[in-house]
């Protein structure tokens, strides 16, 4: 068993055949060349300007990414701002719109007090005005009861005590209607202050379309075609029309297009704010530009990423390719 394998000298060049093509003869007599080092070396000359371009090119896609998502956080962050404007423009419309109508109650029940005031002046003047009667008339019986000097009436006795007491009370009701009367005219001259300083507009008289302070959506600072008035209710409806508050949002707005360049003299002052904010042009252009912006980023941002994927396939094959070659330099091997 032992002879059955004995050890046989194996020839010089039994690997002849075995040599691939890409295998070059050259070196010095004690190094021989490895096979496939051109080949590495020239795959690796043209992995070299590939890696550099994919590199260059892919720095420019970031670049750009970077440019654009900086541009449209800035522009986003500019129509986060306008929304929250706009909603605490709308909160302030609320409170508008509720100082409005409370206003229009209190100048509607003012007109109300007032009418009642002068109701109850003119029943104040009608009474009094029958004291006067019975006045005049209590002057003539007492006139009648002098002249006729009659004996029988003794003063403070029978029908002439009845009738002192009747002038007493008169006489006490008479005193009251100085005060009464100036209280009344207190009451009309404040109840028509009241109503002016809310609202110089007239009380509504029964022929006009009837005021209805429960309504359940009321407006207040409805535009009245040739007519102006005055007081706290129209200073509130100014504001309230300053902020265009019962102007609805639009679902499709009229955007303007985007003016990169102008020439000098020939460029608007912007921004210029108008109500309601989320109508207004400048914000709407700005959110066309961001709109653009993500539509710009769908577009770069897969091209980057396929970048960045070939950037490192050739940055390992670039690697490989060093290591190889390093490995099987036959000028390293010879040293």
């Amino acid at each position: 068993m032992l002879t059955k394998h004995n050890y046989v000298q194996i020839a010089d060049n039994w690997d002849q055949e075995t040599i691939l093509e890409c295998c070059k003869t050259g070196g010095s007599d004690d190094c021989n060349c490895d096979c496939c080092y051109d080949t590495w070396q020239d795959e690796l000359n043209k992995v070299n300007p590939a890696y550099n371009y994919i590199v260059e090119y892919a720095g420019q896609l970031q670049n750009k990414v970077d440019f654009i998502t900086s541009r449209r956080d800035k522009y986003k962050s500019w129509v986060d701002e306008l929304d929250k404007a706009e909603t605490l423009a709308r909160d302030i419309c609320h409170q508008l719109k509720l100082i409005a109508v409370q206003s229009e109650k209190i100048w509607y029940n003012s007109c109300k007090a007032v009418e009642a005031i002068d109701i109850l002046f003119c029943m104040i003047r009608d009474i009094f005005m029958q004291i006067d009667k019975l006045k005049t008339l209590y002057d003539s019986l007492q006139n009648c009861i002098t002249r006729n000097n009659d004996p029988c009436l003794v003063k403070g006795q029978g029908i002439l005590k009845y009738l002192d007491d009747y002038k007493t009370k008169l006489d006490a009701t008479v005193k009251t209607r100085d005060d009464i009367i100036k209280n009344i005219i207190d009451a009309i001259r404040i109840g028509q202050l009241i109503r002016n300083n809310i609202s110089t507009k007239d009380c509504p008289c029964k022929d006009d379309p009837p005021y209805d302070p429960c309504a359940d959506n009321p407006s207040p600072c409805a535009t009245v075609e040739g007519a102006v008035y005055y007081g706290f209710k129209t200073v509130i409806c100014e504001w309230y029309n300053a902020f265009a508050c019962d102007v609805d949002c639009t679902s499709s707005p009229q955007t303007s297009d985007k003016q990169d360049n102008c020439d000098d003299g020939q460029c608007e002052l912007k921004p210029t704010f108008d109500f309601p904010i989320c109508n207004n042009s400048f914000k709407i252009e700005i959110q066309t530009w961001v709109d653009k912006d993500n539509t710009c980023l769908k577009d770069l941002i897969p091209k980057l990423n396929k970048a960045k994927m070939q950037k490192e396939a050739l940055a390992a094959c670039k690697t490989s390719l060093i290591s190889a070659i390093k490995a099987v330099n036959p000028m390293e091997r010879c040293k």
